[in-house]
This record gives C-alpha cells, sequence and structure tokens, in this order.
C-alpha cells in the first residue's frame, strides 16, 4: 500500500538520502533505510524531485548514487522513467549497471511501441552517449524500419556507435540487410566492431557468411583471428565436408597466438576432421 504520509515529509527523506550517497563516511544501513521506505511509498509526487537528484547523482559521477535513485525512480514511477533513467544510464560512471540494465530491457519489452517513442528520438540524438544507449534498447523491441537509421549509424565516426549497432542487428538477424550491414562491419577499422560482428554471424549461423568470416583468419589482430574460430565453431557441423572452413582452421590451430591456438582446437573438437 502506498505511503499516505505528506509528500513534503518524504522530500526530506529523500534529500537526506541523497545527501548522504555521496558521503564517505554515511551509515550505509540508515541509507538502505530510507531507500526502502521511499520505495515502499511509491508516492507519485515525489517523481520530479527523484529526477532532479538523479541527474545531479550522474554530473557528479557517482555511480553508487546512480544505482539507489535509479531504482528508486523505476519502483515509484515504471515505465513511464524510461527517457530520464535512459539518460542516466547512457553515462559510463564505471560500473556495471547491471541492475539499471535490465530495468531498460523489461520495460522496453513490456510496452514496444511506447518504448519506442523514447528511443528513436535519442538513437538519432547529437550526444553520443545517449545516442548509443538507445541504439543498444532498440535491439530489445526491433523493427524493420531501424535498419535505415543502423545503417547511417554504421557510418559513424565513434567506435562504441557502431559496437551498439551489431549488437541490435543481431536482432535483425533474418533480414538479409541486417546481414549485408554484419558483413560490412567486418572490415570496420576498429578491432572491437570486428569481434562483436563475428560474435553476431557466428551465433545467426548463416552458410551465406561463412566466406566472408573466413577471410578474417588473416587479420593482423589475434583477438580477431580467435574469433573466427569462435565463429566457426558455432556453425552446425555439415552433412559434406566443409573443405575451406577446414583448412582455416586447421591455419589457426597452428597460429603464433596462443589464445588463437586454443580456440582453434575448441571448435575442432566441434568439427573434427572428415577421414
Amino acid at each position: 500500500m502506498d505511503d499516505e504520509r505528506p509528500a513534503s515529509d518524504l522530500t526530506v527523506r529523500l534529500d537526506e538520502l541523497a545527501t548522504g550517497l555521496v558521503d564517505p563516511d554515511c551509515d550505509v544501513d540508515a541509507l538502505e533505510e530510507i531507500e526502502d521506505e521511499l520505495i515502499a511509498a511509491r508516492q507519485q509526487e515525489l517523481i520530479p524531485c527523484v529526477e532532479a537528484h538523479l541527474t545531479a547523482a550522474v554530473e557528479s559521477g557517482s555511480w553508487y548514487a546512480r544505482h539507489v535513485l535509479a531504482r528508486i525512480l523505476a519502483e515509484t514511477a515504471g515505465r513511464t522513467s524510461m527517457a530520464a533513467l535512459l539518460h542516466a544510464y547512457s553515462r559510463d560512471l564505471g560500473d556495471d549497471q547491471d541492475s539499471l540494465s535490465t530495468t531498460l530491457y523489461v520495460f522496453a519489452q513490456e510496452d514496444p511501441p511506447a518504448a519506442r517513442e523514447v528511443l528513436l528520438p535519442c538513437a538519432d540524438d547529437s550526444d553520443q552517449d545517449l545516442r548509443r544507449a538507445a541504439i543498444w534498447l532498440l535491439g530489445f523491441v526491433p523493427e524493420p524500419a531501424d535498419l535505415d537509421l543502423l545503417a547511417r549509424a554504421a557510418q559513424d565516426s565513434d567506435e562504441r556507435i557502431r559496437t551498439a549497432v551489431v549488437g541490435t542487428l543481431g536482432s535483425h538477424g533474418t533480414s538479409p540487410a541486417a546481414i549485408d550491414l554484419l558483413l560490412n562491419l567486418l572490415d570496420d577499422p576498429s578491432t572491437q566492431v570486428r569481434v562483436s560482428a563475428l560474435s553476431s554471424l557466428g551465433f545467426l549461423r548463416k552458410p551465406e557468411t561463412l566466406r566472408k568470416i573466413r577471410l578474417l583468419a588473416n587479420d593482423d589482430n589475434p583477438r580477431v583471428r580467435a574469433w573466427v574460430a569462435i565463429a566457426l565453431g558455432r556453425f552446425p557441423v555439415p552433412e559434406s565436408p566443409d573443405l575451406a572452413t577446414s583448412a582455416v582452421l586447421d591455419r589457426l590451430e597452428a597460429d603464433s597466438d596462443p589464445y588463437v591456438r586454443e580456440c582453434a582446437a575448441a571448435a575442432r573438437r566441434l568439427h573434427p576432421r572428415k577421414s
């Protein structure tokens, strides 16, 4: 049952919490008590104040304050808090943000049309952090119409944006246009983007992508070569021998890098040589 105390009383408690969250000498147990109290209250009048404190926490770089205040906001405002939570999530403060990312994609999947109304403008925003976060979350509520937006984002100068594009394209994997974009991203100058594209293509297991995947066995970066082996290992074993893939795995098993050899050996166990 919602707390029936005046909002002004709870606002004081919220201010106490926000102050304590940035105090290194704070009483953690006391802060948790206030947090639980505010969540239990679900006082709608508090939402603007929680949003303001959340914004201030992000601007100050406090990941712990963001974590606590985002939880209170999500519990109080529900899915209507998505825009504020997405803005808070988009800033890298050094933590893993597992709880907040889970909240966001659960909210998005609960009401995809409402989520997309929030996400589509953000995915074209001039704020690169916000744009990256929105592109990531669009992967949980994909629509074919997103492919034009993703194609533009795949050309962005920021490799974090291009990496987010790869992950979201995986949600469009049955689309030939999405596959073509992923194949193009195998030529990306960023090691991380190439690795992410290999990972997505390995999960999608489309036979027409094998030729391009095998070509990256010649990549200068050993992490990329290792992911070639990992991706190839995810493909089903063909009924007739795939001599080209077998030759690539042979070469990677003899690679100069030990991690590449390890990944190639694991892929070989899944795809043994035909006698």
